[in-house]
């Protein structure tokens, strides 16, 4: 367990250092965290009101032609000093609503990670596809030559003739198809790294994560534990919006006033405290309506744990499956290598054509490559749960 644990840790140490990403993902990511962080500053600060500071000058001059002249300026600040808990709350909030952000932007993140190691696997899988298609396309080919000697020779019908030659073709159609699957993941890659990088992607060698580690590090999950930290606080700051808050209230100004009779300018103040409670008839249902929301995801967090114990579990049984195909590939590569050795005395006794040995030949690699296709399938499960997690 430590030695996973290890294992884990130097993965993600790796992956931080140098993400496998093009320059434009890189920055974006890097950009949207930062914006993350800004806002937060600023949600953090919400509850501080602005100090107004204003300046103003006037002329005027009424029907008896008499002018006047008024010049002022001003600060004037208002500020709740206690909300009944609504400023903790606030605070509360924007460190939970930062950190469930955050948490969005890593599971984008992982997002590009997962699709480019499941790219790079499907790349180097489909390449082994491919050369398994080519050496069953050479098999056909030698199926297809034997058998249209047979038939010839009288000793076989035209159904296995046919039978033969559609599966050449169907053999070549299969070359065909992975070779343009192949090709598209790798224009895939590129998008996501860039060209420079396509070719320098390796992969890691990602473990198995634990059930118990899966569930407690799982990304989605753990920003549903933030947005229920955030959504409580936001019941608890609507809750006390509708009770008393003591907000004080205060200004200080200078006015310099001329007129044809009469000149003055002096300085003014004014400071004070407000104790005052809001009576809404919709105070209830309001309270109760982020309840509720609070509740909503709660209730989403089970139920999206449970999908993703189901998930874990499905994922297990098909890697579970991938080796059981692994051991069928080493039985058919064991039974081939006893035929191989049984046509090679055959071949050389003159009882057996070259043609033969190399159909068995070209099976034994067909298999090897299948063990290692089951392996690469087995990374690509193993990479889909590993990057579902926090690093």
């Amino acid at each position: 367990m430590k030695r996973a644990m290890m294992l884990m840790l130097c993965i993600g140490a790796l992956l931080a250092k140098d993400l496998p990403l093009s320059e434009q993902k890189t920055e974006l990511l890097k950009l949207k965290r930062q914006k993350i962080e800004e806002d937060a500053d600023i949600q953090k600060r919400s509850w501080v009101s602005p100090l107004i500071f204003s300046l103003s000058s006037s002329r005027s001059k009424d029907t008896s032609d008499m002018q006047s002249e008024t010049n002022s300026a001003g600060l004037e600040w208002s500020q709740d000093l206690f909300r009944s808990g609504g400023i903790y709350y606030t605070i509360e909030q924007a460190d939970a609503l930062r950190q469930a952000n955050l948490l969005g932007i890593d599971i984008e993140e992982a997002g590009y990670l997962k699709q480019v190691y499941t790219l790079k696997s499907q790349i180097e899988r489909n390449t082994l596809k491919r050369k398994q298609s080519e050496l069953t396309l050479k098999n056909r080919d030698i199926d297809l030559f034997i058998i249209k000697a047979k038939y010839k020779a009288g000793s076989t019908d035209i159904s296995e003739l046919n039978r033969a030659t559609i599966d050449r073709d169907t053999a070549r159609t299969a070359l065909i198809v992975i070779k343009n699957t192949l090709r598209n993941e790798v224009y895939e890659l590129k998008k996501l790294v860039g060209q420079e990088k396509s070719d320098t992607v390796f992969l890691p060698d990602v473990p198995l994560i634990a059930k118990s580690q899966y569930l407690k590090r799982q990304l989605e999950l753990l920003q549903y534990e933030s947005k229920d930290k955030s959504d409580d606080a936001a019941w608890k700051i609507t809750r006390a919006s509708y009770l008393p808050r003591l907000t004080l209230n205060g200004s200080y100004g200078y006015s310099d006033y001329q007129s044809d009779l009469i000149d003055y300018s002096g300085d003014n103040y004014r400071y004070g405290a407000v104790l005052s409670i809001p009576l809404d008839v919709n105070t209830k249902a309001t309270v109760e309506s982020s309840r509720l929301q609070l509740l909503q995801t709660r209730t989403a967090q089970l139920d999206r744990r449970v999908e993703l114990q189901q998930e874990y579990d499905k994922r297990l049984f098909t890697i579970t499956d991938y080796e059981e195909k692994i051991a069928v590939a080493e039985e058919m590569i064991s039974m081939y290598d006893e035929l191989y050795e049984f046509t090679d005395n055959q071949v050389k006794a003159g009882f057996k054509s070259a043609y033969e040995l190399e159909s068995l030949g070209n099976s034994v690699q067909i298999q090897k490559y299948e063990k290692e296709i089951q392996r690469y399938n087995i990374v690509i499960e193993k990479i889909s749960l590993y990057f579902d997690t926090k690093q």
